[in-house]
C-alpha cells in the first residue's frame, strides 16, 4: 500500500500505538510488548519516509536538516525497537510498511510550513502515546525503552516548532 503524505501523518505513532480507539482499554489493559514494538518499528519507517520527503523538498536548508535528524534518530531508534524486538522473539518483518512511491508533497513556497506544522502536531500525539504506553506497561524492558526515545521524540517537536516559529516570521 503506497502511502501519501498525510497517510503517513494519519498513521503515525500515535494511530499506531492506539487502533481502533483503544485508548480508554490502555489503562485497563498494560500494552502488549510485542504489539507496541511492531507499531513502533512501523511508526519508525514511516518517520523516516517522512524525512526522506523533508530533505527532497524542502525549500530551507532548516527543513532539509530536519529530515535529515528524523532520518538518523528514528533510524537510531528502530535499531533499538529491533534489539528487543530481537530478545522478545517478536517479528518486525510483518511490520515493516511496503517501499512507499507515492509519498508527495510539492515541493512548493508552503512546503516548509506545512511539513512544520505537520510534524509539530503528529509529534504531539507521539509523545503523549508513548508516555502513556510507557505509564502503563508491566514490562520493564519496554518501559525504558519508551523512556528512551521519549527525548528525542521531544527534540523533534521543539525542532518542528522552531520551524514553524521562524515560517511565521516570514
Amino acid at each position: 500500500m503506497a502511502l501519501t503524505f498525510r497517510k503517513v501523518l494519519r498513521y503515525g505513532l500515535v494511530g499506531a500505538l492506539l487502533t481502533g480507539g483503544a485508548g480508554a482499554a490502555l489503562a485497563a489493559d498494560p500494552p502488549q510488548t510485542a504489539d507496541v514494538l511492531s507499531k513502533l518499528h512501523e511508526a519508525d519507517q514511516k518517520e523516516i519516509e517522512a524525512g526522506k520527503l523533508a530533505r527532497r523538498n524542502g525549500q530551507s536548508k532548516q527543513v532539509q536538516d530536519y529530515g535529515k535528524m528524523l532520518i538518523k534518530d528514528h533510524g537510531d531508534a528502530d535499531k533499538k525497537v529491533a534489539a528487543l524486538a530481537k530478545q522478545e522473539k517478536v517479528d518486525l518483518a510483518a511490520s515493516t510498511p511496503a517501499a512507499d512511491h507515492d509519498m508527495n508533497m510539492e515541493a512548493n513556497a508552503d512546503f516548509d510550513a506545512k511539513f512544520a506544522r505537520a510534524m509539530l502536531d503528529d509529534h504531539k500525539k507521539d509523545i503523549a502515546e508513548i508516555t502513556e504506553a510507557r505509564d502503563n506497561t508491566n514490562d520493564p524492558k519496554l518501559k525504558k525503552l519508551l523512556s528512551d526515545v521519549l527525548p528525542t521524540l521531544q527534540k523533534h517537536e521543539d525542532t518542528a516548532q522552531k520551524i514553524l516559529d521562524s515560517q511565521l516570521t516570514k
